[in-house]
């Protein structure tokens, strides 16, 4: 049996329950049979830095170890890598009342989260909402512009903190 090299970005600032998730995710995607290839198949990670990088540092980071063969995560059978992720990206759940809605409803669901988000001072310097805006609204009876409701709102842009972990090595297949 072969190995592939994988790497698994987890949202979570707790390497060990971001760790548990990127596993069960992997095994939801790819099954629980093995030798899929993935962290499916890991069952521990090592923390190579306790250090947080941006997402492009720890893929560099990740692959000039395993470029290297990097004891540390070279056994397929072995640990994950796992180093800290910093994003400006983060995820706000809103509730939207008429009272923040405007005559006719919003332009868009966008426009929606900006607006609402920037009267409640949510936004921080530099965040926009991003692709992917999920929930449960209303549309205004005469216009069908959203209304009222529960919105999901992705939002990229922002200061960097800790928000995540990469996880990276070798596993069977």
């Amino acid at each position: 049996m072969g190995a592939y090299d994988f790497t698994a970005y987890q949202h979570g600032t707790d390497v060990k329950t971001a760790f548990r998730a990127a596993v069960e995710e992997a095994q939801y995607e790819n099954g629980h049979g093995g030798y899929t290839g993935t962290i499916a198949e890991k069952d521990e990670y090592t923390v190579i830095t306790t250090t947080p990088v941006p997402m492009d540092e720890a893929e560099k980071q990740a692959s000039e170890l395993m470029n290297a063969d990097d004891p540390r995560i070279r056994d397929k059978w072995g640990p994950a890598g796992a180093i800290p992720v910093l994003t400006g990206d983060r995820t706000v759940e809103i509730t939207i009342t008429t009272a923040d809605a405007p005559t006719g409803g919003f332009q868009s669901l966008e426009d929606a989260a900006s607006t609402v988000l920037a009267a409640r001072g949510e936004l921080r310097e530099g965040e926009k909402p991003a692709y992917g805006i999920t929930g449960i609204y209303e549309q205004h009876p005469r216009t069908g512009r959203p209304y009222t409701g529960t919105l999901r709102v992705p939002l990229e842009g922002g200061p960097l903190e800790h928000t995540g972990w990469l996880f990276f090595g070798y596993a069977s297949c």
